[in-house]
Parts: structure tokens; C-alpha cells; sequence
């Protein structure tokens, strides 16, 4: 796995994030438990390691734009094979990160990566976003799982006053982000997936 080693390093060398040891190590048992759950789980139809490591591990960092060092509450809706949700916890230590996952087959294999990475900071939800009552976030994260209109109605009973949502789009977001309901505000950054020439378009949309 060494090379595999090196292409992680590389990456938060990148995305300036300090390339540890100890979190290269966590990035590389995450990439050998995902490979092997995949085979009963269906978790990605990504299989080779490098481009797990950048599709997968890489595009959950570049969220990190938009959520700084501090303590934070996100939840991650849909987190699937735990993407962005579990990159972000590894890296964002002090933050408390619940992935939101309503499959019974890939909250099994969240948990195990939970366990098996010592997450104390993962809480998981098996259940629907729309079902989550009494809990409260201060970020809410999305890949491409709803449009920004289907989004807002489906979250926005979880997110603090204040709070906000970070999603990552592709090309044909501007056509979204004219559907955004009135009183919300957005700001757009378009950032390199590192090592690629793949262009991903970063969204924080806000009161």
C-alpha cells in the first residue's frame, strides 16, 4: 500500500492538510474496509484504489473550504459508504459528525468502520433525514443526492439558526441554484479535485 500511502499524502499535502502518519494510515484501513464490504454491500461502483482515494477521499475533503477549524455539529445526509461524512471526521477531530443513512446494509458497515477506526466522534442515524426529530446541526453536507430545491424542505427542520448547507455539484448547478426558495443566499467555489483536472463546484447556501 505504499503507493496508496503516497497519493494520500500528496492529496492533503494539496489541500493543506497536515499529512499525518497516523491519518494516512486511517485513510488507508477506510480504503481496504470499503473494498472489502463492497463485495456484499454495493457501497461504490468505485473500485480502484487510486480512484477511490481521489473520487472518494479527496472530493469529501475539499467540503473542508467551507467548514474551519473548530467545533462544529454536521450531519452528513445520505452518507452511503460514509462520503463526505467520515473523511471529515478524520480530519475535523474536534467536530461531531452524525451520518445520515437510511439503509440497514450500509449503516452496518458505517458502524464497523465506526468501530474499527475508533470514530468517538461519528454518532449514526439509521433512519430517513426527514424522520430526525429533537436533534439540531450546524452544517448540513450533500453529494448528489437531491436537488437544491428538493434539499431545503427535506433538512431544514435539523439546522440551527445560523446553520447551513455545503453541497458539491457538477456543471449544471447555476440551473439549481435559480430554483433556491427566496431569503436564501449562496456563495460558489470552484476548486480542482487534486491531482485531476476534474472541476468540482462547492456550494454554501445560507439565511
Amino acid at each position: 500500500m505504499q503507493k496508496e500511502k503516497e497519493l494520500i499524502r500528496k492529496g492533503l499535502l494539496y489541500l493543506e492538510i497536515d499529512p499525518k502518519d497516523e491519518l494516512i494510515d486511517s485513510f488507508i484501513v477506510f480504503l481496504q474496509e470499503l473494498k472489502r464490504w463492497n463485495r456484499v454491500c454495493n457501497l461504490t461502483k468505485i473500485t480502484k484504489n487510486e480512484d477511490i482515494i481521489i473520487k472518494h477521499f479527496f472530493d469529501s475533503l475539499l467540503y473542508l473550504r467551507f467548514i474551519p477549524p473548530r467545533e462544529w455539529e454536521i450531519c452528513d445526509i445520505g452518507s452511503g459508504g460514509g462520503f463526505p461524512g467520515i473523511p471529515i471526521a478524520l480530519v475535523r477531530t474536534e467536530s461531531q459528525i452524525a451520518l445520515i443513512e437510511p439503509s440497514y446494509k450500509k449503516t452496518t458497515f458505517l458502524k464497523h468502520v465506526r468501530r474499527t477506526l475508533a470514530l468517538h466522534n461519528v454518532k449514526i442515524y439509521d433512519i430517513r433525514v426527514e424522520d430526525i426529530k429533537g436533534q439540531l446541526f450546524d452544517i448540513a453536507t450533500v453529494r448528489a443526492l437531491y436537488k437544491i430545491y428538493e434539499l431545503i424542505p427535506k433538512v431544514g427542520h435539523i439546522l440551527k439558526p445560523g446553520g447551513f448547507y455545503i453541497l458539491n455539484k457538477g456543471p449544471a448547478y447555476e440551473k439549481e441554484l435559480k430554483e433556491i426558495p427566496p431569503g436564501l443566499h449562496y456563495e460558489v467555489i470552484q476548486i480542482d479535485l487534486p491531482l485531476t483536472k476534474i472541476k468540482r463546484n462547492l456550494i454554501k447556501i445560507y439565511k
